[in-house]
């Protein structure tokens, strides 16, 4: 049981459809301390992935570079580019590999926060996706069993939103507004959550038959 490309191209589906629902509350997060377009950004980005033939990638490592390409002709905001970041390191992690082993799933969301800090220069504790990877690649390592890695990604991103609420941001155009940061969610952070929860939103079954596909 392994991720491949159906299992990618699934779960971009999942995502895809959760925007509609979730665009404009992502947008209010956003404008409360910042420019107020983290919704339709995203929804624009998982669009484009979600119009990429999949199908056409030679190898899982492919497919990934594919998404990275087509989302870097789409976005040029600071999260868009940290995640499209995220899709190249998980095309590195996989290039000429037909599948990603669940088990691997951790180090590599682990490797794309490495990645994501050096190309945003942000540091762990600023209140941002950083944190959300952190505590998203801690929760699913060691685990190989794609029920118990959405089960502990859901938690993983309660308990971390439920840990900075309290905090001030420090990065970014809220760093302005520090003290009203304070009780409110960081928009990337909220965004992360929403998506881990629409990928992990359908039955355990989806995985293990994507997986085998």
């Amino acid at each position: 049981m392994a991720i491949n490309l159906k299992t990618l191209a699934d779960a971009i589906a999942r995502a895809d459809r959760s925007m509609p629902s979730l665009t404009d509350s992502l947008n209010a997060a956003d404008a409360r301390l910042g420019d107020g377009d983290t919704g339709t950004m995203l929804a624009r980005l998982i669009g484009t992935f979600a119009a990429v033939d999949l199908r056409d990638a030679a190898d899982l490592g492919a497919g990934f570079m594919a998404l990275a390409k087509s989302g870097a002709a789409s976005t040029g905001s600071s999260l868009g580019t940290l995640i499209i970041t995220a899709m190249m390191v998980a095309s590195k992690a996989t290039q000429g590999q037909p599948e990603l082993e669940w088990i691997r799933l951790g180090p590599t969301i682990a490797a794309a926060r490495d990645a994501a800090m050096a190309r945003g220069k942000a540091e762990l504790g600023a209140k941002t996706i950083i944190d959300g990877l952190d505590a998203l690649a801690a929760a699913v390592e060691g685990k190989d069993n794609p029920t118990a890695i959405a089960a502990a990604a859901t938690v993983a991103m309660d308990a971390v939103l439920e840990t900075f609420r309290q905090r001030p941001s420090a990065m970014g155009r809220a760093r302005m507004f520090a003290d009203r940061s304070i009780g409110l969610d960081d928009p990337g952070m909220l965004a992360l959550d929403k998506i881990v929860r629409a990928v992990s939103a359908d039955d355990s079954v989806d995985h293990g038959a994507a997986a085998h596909a």
